[in-house]
């Protein structure tokens, strides 16, 4: 007789058979055996079901971390001491650096405690906690003769103690977990950062939360961030001491401050440990002032005498096409940013420094010399007019440039203003002495002969005070009111 022990809808979601274990388990065990029997890897055995390569390489990467294997893959003294203990290697790189009866019992308890997850105190994750409780509570009898075994097989250990004596359960903890150490996150009082770049959280009423450091011995494997179930706390001086950290030099655009910033960081894996400022090298502040106004290229200030320099190249790439004129547009100045302004921002280290920089100049540069001076020949920022102004030219993204008058500065002028020595005629916008336009034209002895007389009548009866005469070609210009005398 079968009975079903759940209902009928649950039966369509269950898979055929379980998982082998093998696909599921942590390895480190097996791959530690293996390597002490001489096998360079799992794929040199036949296997009932393989085991995963990611599974091999994570145990791989653990056991060189505890020592147990050489960065060749090869068991190494520490790993076959560790080896002859049952129980995880990362128990018996913890149990194997224990040299003193006392730290023996204390290794050995904790082993024991790790060993026996089913009892958890539910107060707090603070494997310290439990070990005091230890002798005092029965329901851990189980854990009290786990230990006493543990104990046992020590005596007949090979003698390996730790270089580096630790001084806490912390420290005890992390020779066993080096790369389950965490580091509080900044603003939080529960999560933390691991060495192995996870996240991990303690509950919301743990009396470890708020601890700097901690090491995990266990936690959750759901999600980014795992619920920490046993852990200790670990002083910062004590873990650069067990665990000497690198160092390097972070170098970034703070763009809440606007400026660079660098600090020496104390990393182990993924985990910053303690920083401090530093100055910047200036190669680095370079590369990233050039990063962050690629992301921000508002960081600099692209204003007209940019954008006119742009089009003034434009205009005569236009009207000279085999000259091979350079294109300023941010699209094509972007990619070529290291060459052109790299060398200007060595010194530069703040928003308002970006904002100061003469991008006008600095392009005009690029240009060289000689097509300098032919840009300034052919395509001038201002053009001098009858009345001896020197007015500013606006070039556009289609059609001759810009100049914006006054008719009485043009008086006497039958023709309209040109560029370059091919003589292209400009677009002229005469002004009211209110400086609106009244007439758009490039054709200058036109308007003199026709709307001028129209002009005149609308404009000296609005204008009375301004030079309106009869015969603009016979007239004085002027770059005030009337003509001096």
């Amino acid at each position: 007789v079968c009975y079903r022990a759940y209902a009928r809808g649950l039966e369509s979601t269950l898979t055929a058979f379980d998982q082998p274990e093998i696909r599921q388990a942590d390895l480190s065990g097996l791959v530690l055996e293996l390597a002490l029997w001489g096998v360079a890897g799992p794929e040199e055995l036949r296997w009932l079901t393989p085991p995963p390569a990611s599974q091999v390489k994570a145990a791989r990467q653990l056991l060189t971390f505890l020592g147990a294997l050489d960065h060749g893959g090869r068991i190494t003294t520490r790993g076959r001491a560790m080896a002859r203990l049952p129980v995880h290697p990362r128990l018996a790189a913890m149990l194997l650096a224990a040299a003193e009866p006392e730290e023996q019992q204390l290794t050995a308890s904790l082993a024991a405690l790790i060993s026996e997850p089913a009892w958890h105190d539910r107060d707090s994750a603070d494997l310290e906690r439990r070990l005091a409780d230890l002798d005092k509570n029965r329901r851990q009898g189980g854990v009290r003769r786990a230990r006493d075994q543990i104990l046992r097989l020590l005596r007949h250990r090979p003698d390996t103690p730790a270089a580096t004596r630790p001084e806490s359960v912390g420290g005890w903890l992390s020779l066993a977990y080096p790369d389950r150490i965490g580091g509080l996150r900044p603003g939080s009082t529960r999560g933390y950062r691991l060495v192995n770049g996870r996240g991990a959280s303690l509950d919301r009423h743990d009396p470890l939360r708020g601890a700097p450091f901690l090491c995990v011995a266990e936690m959750d494997g759901v999600g980014r961030t795992g619920r920490i179930y046993s852990a200790a706390s670990l002083d910062r001086d004590e873990l650069m001491r067990l665990h000497p950290p690198r160092t390097d030099l972070r170098v970034w655009f703070d763009r809440e401050r606007g400026k660079v910033r660098a600090e020496n960081r104390w990393r182990l894996g993924r985990l910053t440990i303690a920083a401090s400022p530093a100055p910047p090298e200036p190669d680095q502040a370079v590369a990233v002032l050039l990063a962050a106004i690629r992301e921000e290229p508002d960081l600099l200030t692209m204003d007209e005498s940019v954008d006119q320099l742009r089009l003034r190249c434009r205009f005569l790439a236009r009207i000279y096409p085999e000259e091979g004129w350079p294109d300023l547009s941010w699209s094509a100045l972007e990619p070529e940013l290291e060459n052109w302004l790299g060398p200007w921002l060595t010194g530069i280290g703040s928003r308002e420094q970006l904002a100061g920089l003469d991008l006008a100049a600095i392009l005009g540069q690029r240009l060289g010399y000689e097509r300098g001076k032919r840009l300034a020949r052919e395509a001038p920022q201002r053009l001098r007019v009858p009345s001896g102004s020197r007015l500013g030219l606006r070039y556009q993204e289609e059609g001759p440039p810009v100049l914006a008058v006054r008719p009485q500065e043009l008086y006497g002028l039958d023709r309209t203003p040109t560029v370059s020595s091919l003589r292209i005629p400009v677009r002229l916008h005469l002004l009211s002495p209110a400086g609106r336009p009244i007439q758009i034209t490039d054709d200058l002895a036109g308007f003199w002969r026709g709307s001028y007389r129209e002009v005149r009548k609308e404009m000296r009866g609005r204008y009375p005070k301004h030079y309106w005469p009869e015969d603009p070609l016979t007239a004085t210009p002027t770059a005030g009111v009337r003509p001096r005398d």
